[in-house]
């Protein structure tokens, strides 16, 4: 709680709200002036990615180690695996039948333009076995530098699995590896008091630079991808209900302040100290759930995402004309599930992958130029629905453990 005028009393939440608030007026109010504002935002998101490595690499590390046997690492993982793979299979066939219904490419008068070459090579299609092959690291040195979180990923769990299997030769590492793993949950906690300021920043620039024209231009795909975001939304409430038997009120209710900073700054990574802190304070999960599955989940579950991907495909078909078969849907259908387990969690980050989606059925992958320019929009609802399935996904793993706190849950 933070302390104003002496006796008002406003939650962090609360100043969250109140800076994407002045934001939107500040954008208004000031429009092109409004841009050098960003940098606040900047600077928190330099000050969040500058331990997220660390945070990734030690608390995955922490969790495993925190198992005391390869057996149920192993379950867990494979539980969590299945449960990632399912949601978003279940968000990519949201994201393809909500569009064939809005059908937001119909109608626009719109040329897809050509990129230069530069764009081209940013955006250059990727093999999916080559996608899977590339997450080990060669060098885990130029990983962790290129911030690849998938490679660091993969090689903190090999770490942890090893520390695991030799615990009584390796009690000391694992100390210390513990160790550093609350000193950057506690470097986290002291960044997100600037998170008004950087909410502040990046939505009075967003506002003040692009306005509502460029919304304009595309708004029945953002209505499409929208509306699939919304059923997702609902349908994590629903997996609660039926698979942990427990209202889904508080879980909604107690993840609003991680995902209103999830929504503002587009980024599943800024949000996943913090997440953790909720799951495990407020949601019931126990630490070991938490820590292993929460930074794994983080990169390996994406399911706002793959309707993100999705609909794009979609909507880029219905836009050229192209008629797509039931294999270029089950095409679709792979690619997207593929392309959201490959996101970065960062912002702008679907868009590394969404070339690779359009080009697997034919469609022109220049495209990405056009979603570009409403990404920011999307990221911000899609980056919502990611955290949220995150904590969902890691809740129901929790609960078929034996390990969840309906206690505290519902306190």
């Amino acid at each position: 709680m933070i302390h104003l005028f002496g006796k008002i009393k406003i939650s962090q939440i609360q100043m969250i709200v109140l800076g994407m608030l002045l934001g939107i007026l500040c954008g208004f109010i000031l429009e092109n002036k409004a841009q050098p504002l960003e940098y606040l935002g900047v600077f928190f998101l330099h000050l969040i990615k500058m331990v997220t490595i660390p945070i990734i690499f030690f608390t995955i590390i922490y969790g495993t180690t925190n198992i005391e046997n390869q057996t149920g690492l192993l379950k867990l993982g494979k539980k969590a695996l299945i449960a990632f793979l399912l949601t978003s299979t279940l968000a990519v066939i949201l994201g393809i039948v909500t569009s064939l219904i809005i059908r937001p490419g119909e109608g626009l008068d719109i040329t897809i333009p050509k990129p230069s070459n530069t764009s081209s090579s940013v955006h250059k299609a990727t093999n999916p076995l080559e996608l899977l092959v590339n997450i080990i690291p060669q060098n885990i040195f130029l990983s962790l530098t290129e911030g690849n979180i998938l490679q660091v990923i993969i090689f903190s769990f090999f770490i942890g699995i090893v520390l695991n299997s030799n615990r009584e030769k390796c009690q000391d590492i694992i100390k210390v590896c513990h160790q550093s793993a609350h000193i950057f949950f506690e470097m986290i906690r002291k960044i997100m008091y600037i998170a008004p300021f950087g909410v502040f920043g990046y939505i009075a620039s967003m506002v003040g630079t692009q306005g509502l024209e460029i919304v304009e231009v595309l708004a029945k795909l953002i209505f499409a991808i929208l509306a699939a975001s919304i059923v997702q939304y609902i349908v994590f409430g629903i997996l609660i209900l039926l698979f942990v038997r427990v209202s889904p009120i508080p879980f909604y209710k107690k993840l609003a302040g991680v995902q209103m900073m999830a929504f503002s700054t587009s980024s599943s990574k800024a949000t996943l100290a913090n997440l953790i802190q909720v799951s495990e304070e407020t949601l019931g999960i126990s630490k070991r759930s938490s820590r292993f599955l929460l930074p794994l989940s983080a990169a390996l579950n994406m399911d706002g995402g793959a309707i993100y991907q999705a609909s794009c495909a979609i909507f880029f078909a219905q836009l050229t004309g192209i008629s797509l078969s039931y294999s270029d849907y089950g095409t679709i259908l792979f690619m997207s599930t593929i392309a959201s387990i490959g996101g970065a969690g960062i912002p702008g980050g679907v868009l590394l992958f969404l070339g690779m989606v359009l080009s697997s059925v034919g469609l022109p992958a220049e495209g990405v130029i056009l979603v570009a320019s409403v990404d920011r929009v999307l990221d911000m609802i899609t980056t919502l629905i990611n955290v949220t399935g995150d904590a969902c996904v890691t809740l129901l793993v929790d609960n078929s453990e034996g390990t969840f706190d309906k206690k505290r849950y519902n306190d």
